[in-house]
């Protein structure tokens, strides 16, 4: 059922944006500030280098193997009984991601919004729009997710001058000033919402090639990190660094000290409005790719037969999971870490592996994968006007804006790890590596919005 479905890069870096952004406003916020206190808005840097590593792992299997998802990968390069042992390893880690998210919202609706409703039916209303979309294809829930996070991107980007009034910067400073220890551990914990990017290997069918994939999951990826970023960075100079480490959802408090006006002060509901939409549209395609996976192993292509078993699967388990909302906040903070360091690495690191010994073996697929990625290859935009997408782009080549991307992001490690070295005896220069840091990651979203762009035209001018 799934060989027709295609999405586009652009839908396909909505989806990576929102699974980041998804798995980490709920969650993970308040124990990155009691860890890293002033200095946590630099948490998600070791996350940007993990995101980037699965990006280039999924535009290499693309490349070698197109029009294939993860699982047939795996299967076509392990063997049967290999590649099903991989895939129920990346089936278990869906299913966990599917059952937190869920339990994250319909804890958040019970804690904060609907006290008396029972966490039973907060668990079975998913359930339902689960079964609904379960019944369509990865198109609609792209278009679905195409129309909300770009709503989500304007509301986080406007809550700095809707805060403006509320600013204290004195509260995160000295900058860069806290043991790198502690910078470090605050770093590990976000790789568990790093390694969601990973559900997006069930949907490698979808995209036009390889550069089209790599290019959407990084500039997904990094925006995502970038909201989460500037959202953890309002909370500290507006909360400063003590009171969120203590709160459930710092974000939500964060949300309740916009006043506007003197009648315009429950802003939250409206965010709320937006923000849920886009937190189901994850949910969603973590379950999509469960569905694909699962019949994958099965070999059945109508997945839409297993739709209703395996979401009521989700929500049974999901019921029985967590007792508590504390249970819950363990798990997804300190839990999903661990459970992505420990198999994504030997997975990638396996296919690559098997990749090269089934390439030697039958040197006409890798003849065959070099011929159907030529589009990949994106030429410098001189050679063709239909290739100009700006003036600025005339200079420089799909290579030169991933290169000039990923440079920008080793100087942001640099200017991290100078702070840290001198910012306790001149203050001035923590704060000026921060403010390096921040433009980094503000221009490394611009040079990965090059890529994506130059590879569209380059695509429309075909």
């Amino acid at each position: 059922m799934d060989e027709k479905q295609v999405i586009n890069q652009r839908q396909l870096s909505w989806l990576a944006s929102s699974v980041i952004t998804s798995g980490g406003i709920l969650t993970l916020q308040n124990v990155l500030i009691r860890v890293s206190q002033m200095d946590a808005w630099f948490s998600y840097l070791l996350s940007i280098f993990y995101a980037f590593l699965i990006a280039a792992f999924f535009g290499y299997l693309a490349k070698m193997y197109p029009q294939r998802h993860i699982f047939e990968i795996s299967t076509l390069l392990l063997g049967r009984w290999g590649g099903t042992i991989v895939n129920l390893l990346i089936l278990f880690h869906f299913w966990q991601v599917a059952i937190r998210d869920m339990s994250s919202m319909s804890k958040f609706n019970s804690t904060l919004l609907l006290h008396n409703t029972p966490l039973e039916i907060l668990i079975l209303l998913p359930c339902l729009f689960l079964i609904y979309f379960g019944k369509s294809s990865v198109e609609v829930i792209a278009r679905v997710n195409d129309l909300f996070y770009p709503l989500f991107v304007i509301t986080i980007l406007m809550m700095p001058l809707l805060l403006s009034n509320e600013f204290y910067l004195q509260l995160v400073t000295p900058i860069l000033t806290m043991p790198l220890k502690h910078l470090a551990y605050s770093n590990m914990l976000t790789i568990g919402s790093a390694g969601d990017v990973f559900i997006l290997g069930a949907f490698l069918h979808m995209v036009y090639n390889a550069n089209h994939i790599r290019s959407a999951i990084r500039h997904g990826s990094l925006l995502g990190i970038f909201l989460l970023t500037l959202v953890i960075f309002l909370t500290l100079v507006v909360l400063g660094p003590k009171m969120p480490g203590n709160f459930l959802y710092p974000t939500y408090n964060l949300v309740q000290m916009i006043h506007v006006t003197d009648f315009l002060d429950r802003l939250d509901i409206i965010m709320l409005t937006i923000w849920l939409p886009t937190i189901a549209c994850k949910m969603i395609a973590i379950y999509m790719a469960l569905l694909l996976g699962i019949s994958s192993i099965i070999k059945e292509r109508n997945y839409p037969i297993i739709n209703k078993p395996i979401a009521l699967l989700v929500g049974l388990t999901t019921v029985l999971s967590f007792k508590s909302t504390t249970e819950l906040l363990a798990f997804a903070n300190y839990s999903s870490p661990v459970i992505v360091l420990a198999y994504q690495p030997l997975v990638m690191m396996v296919l690559i592996v098997a990749s090269n010994l089934y390439q030697r073996k039958h040197p006409s697929a890798e003849q065959h994968s070099e011929e159907g990625d030529k589009g990949n290859n994106v030429a410098h935009p001189t050679a063709s006007p239909t290739q100009r997408m700006a003036k600025i782009s005339v200079r420089f080549s799909y290579r030169r804006w991933l290169w000039i991307g990923n440079c920008l992001m080793l100087l942001s490690v640099v200017c991290v790890f100078i702070g840290l070295a001198f910012s306790k005896y001149k203050p001035l220069v923590g704060t000026a590596c921060g403010l390096i840091f921040g433009c980094c990651l503000f221009l490394t979203i611009m040079t990965t919005y090059m890529e994506v762009s130059l590879l569209k035209q380059a695509q429309a001018g075909k």
